[in-house]
């Protein structure tokens, strides 16, 4: 935060010539002339905690207007507030790559550094070769004593390192985790007067050097001009058990979580590894024996049910066929949107897909698994064709619009999506609990979900609570509460019995 010292007449008159140009006062945030000079404030360019000068060298032309939002940030920060905002402000997920390319230009990063090892009395050591470098700069290299991975610290030229990002989904990325506005502006500004406690961490891989963990800390940095980064890098470590580390210390014992999103695919990543090997083993095969054989290997079992799950949902998600996902936050960041990952966990997924781990032959799950991830699709694009698609629209807010938003509300979405999983189980005409549960792991023919679809329109577009003008019914299903508005609904006579053509409202 500056402290303001108002410039006096005298003083304004001389700051006014220094920022002149074209016969026009400029605006010191963007450079823009300020027409009426009655428009002019004036702010601290490097604010006094950043040891600015209380003088008239320091000072500059501000606008009204960007000097009302300027606040108690430096001329310095708020500039840098602008571009970054406009650096997020991008419908693709930003990462410390685009950083990189922004500071330093196209292909100007990642370059490759040739290393050798070599032994002395003092232990190993490392040469890293840059570029032309003939004279290579020696590090002392270190072992964990858990892993026996070797590393060494150093202060690298930030055009050696790369994010440790697949764009492509490559199966050894480390660090898909996309950055976030707020994080690194809060670390960009706090780097500014303090220091970095721990070093990022990165790993060398075919010469280039992959940053995995710190990824905001050193985008802040670079990002407020700096041209190094301290760093432990690790030799050609085991990308599984790096995988394992950094999926705990953001899950088990995160700071900041991973996106729903992310930490899905990372599971199901991780599933794909040791299912593999588990299959490898002897005897029959199921889900059970599965989280049996990860329990015996170290993992908890909530890890192993993630595991599975996550591999389900993920095979849902990544479905080219599924409609959905276009209006899904994490898949489509050009609008906002309806739905989340973490709402479909919530929903869809906890109401239709069966929880594992399933005590069933491999060869039988993998087609009743098949037939679920197909079912659990099908019913997706038959809500999104039914409420969605040429009804969700914010730029119009439409009355199609304002119906689809009462429809996914917190608690509306819980509510229904609970409620259609009752009418789906009397339409395939499962009354016993333990085949309920079970409800899309089968077969289901073309006919049966023709009547699906039929209840769904019925629910969606006869029942006049979507319509209704009350406030009311927009403050009680928003209330993200299943209970609460399961209730609300039985109010307003929309019950399973209704929605399966019962009489009511």
């Amino acid at each position: 935060m500056g402290i303001h010292r108002e410039p006096n007449e005298s003083e304004k008159r001389i700051i006014n010539e220094q920022h002149t140009r074209e016969g026009k006062v400029r605006c010191f945030v963007n450079d823009h002339p300020i027409d009426n000079e009655s428009e002019i404030d004036y702010h601290h360019i490097k604010p006094f905690s950043q040891r600015g000068p209380t003088e008239i060298s320091n000072l500059a032309p501000v606008c009204r207007e960007h000097h009302k939002r300027i606040g108690t940030l430096s001329i310095l920060e708020f500039r840098a507030r602008l571009e970054m905002e406009d650096f997020f402000n991008n419908p693709e997920p930003r990462r410390l790559d685009d950083i990189l390319e922004i500071k330093l230009g196209s292909g100007k990063y990642g370059k490759p550094i040739n290393t050798e090892i070599s032994s002395s009395r003092d232990g190993e050591q490392i040469r890293l070769f840059f570029g032309d470098r003939v004279n290579p700069v020696v590090l002392p290299l270190f072992k964990c004593p858990s892993t026996s991975y070797k590393y060494f610290y150093i202060i690298l030229q930030i055009e050696y390192i790369k994010n440790d990002y697949d764009p492509k989904g490559g199966r050894d990325q480390i660090q898909p985790r996309p950055l976030e506005m707020k994080r690194l502006w809060k670390l960009y500004r706090h780097l500014f007067t303090h220091t970095q406690l721990s070093p990022a961490i990165c790993r060398l891989v075919n010469n280039k050097i992959l940053l995995f963990d710190g990824q905001h800390k050193s985008a802040a940095q670079i990002w407020a001009g700096r041209k190094e980064i301290e760093c432990k890098v690790y030799i050609n470590p085991n990308v599984k058990v790096l995988k394992e580390t950094n999926l705990t210390a953001h899950y088990e014992l995160r700071q900041m979580a991973f996106f729903t999103s992310v930490l899905i695919n990372k599971w199901a990543d991780l599933f794909k590894e040791e299912w593999q090997e588990y299959i490898e083993t002897k005897g029959e095969k199921s889900e059970a024996g599965f989280v049996t054989f990860l329990v015996e290997k170290g993992k908890s079992k909530a890890e192993a049910l993630n595991m599975i799950r996550s591999n389900i949902y993920d095979s849902i998600l990544d479905d080219k066929e599924n409609l959905v996902s276009d209006y899904i936050a994490e898949r489509n960041r050009t609008r906002k949107n309806p739905l989340t990952i973490n709402s479909l966990k919530q929903t869809i997924f906890k109401n239709f897909i069966t929880h594992p781990p399933l005590d069933i032959d491999i060869e039988e799950l993998d087609e009743l698994r098949e037939f679920e991830r197909k079912n659990v699709v099908k019913l997706m694009n038959i809500l999104t064709q039914e409420s969605l698609e040429n009804k969700w629209n914010p730029d119009t807010n439409d009355s199609w619009h304002r119906v689809a938003e009462r429809i996914y509300a917190a608690g509306s979405l819980k509510a229904w999506t609970g409620m259609l999983r009752d009418v789906i189980a009397q339409i395939l005409g499962l009354y016993d609990e333990q085949e309920r549960r079970k409800i899309l792991l089968r077969e289901i023919h073309e006919d049966k979900w023709d009547i699906v679809r039929g209840r769904i329109k019925r629910l969606f577009e006869e029942h006049k609570i979507w319509t209704d003008p009350s406030p009311e019914v927009d403050n009680n299903l928003r209330v993200n509460n299943e209970t609460h508005v399961r209730e609300f609904f039985k109010q307003k006579e929309l019950t399973v019995n209704w929605i399966l053509g019962g009489s009511g409202a």
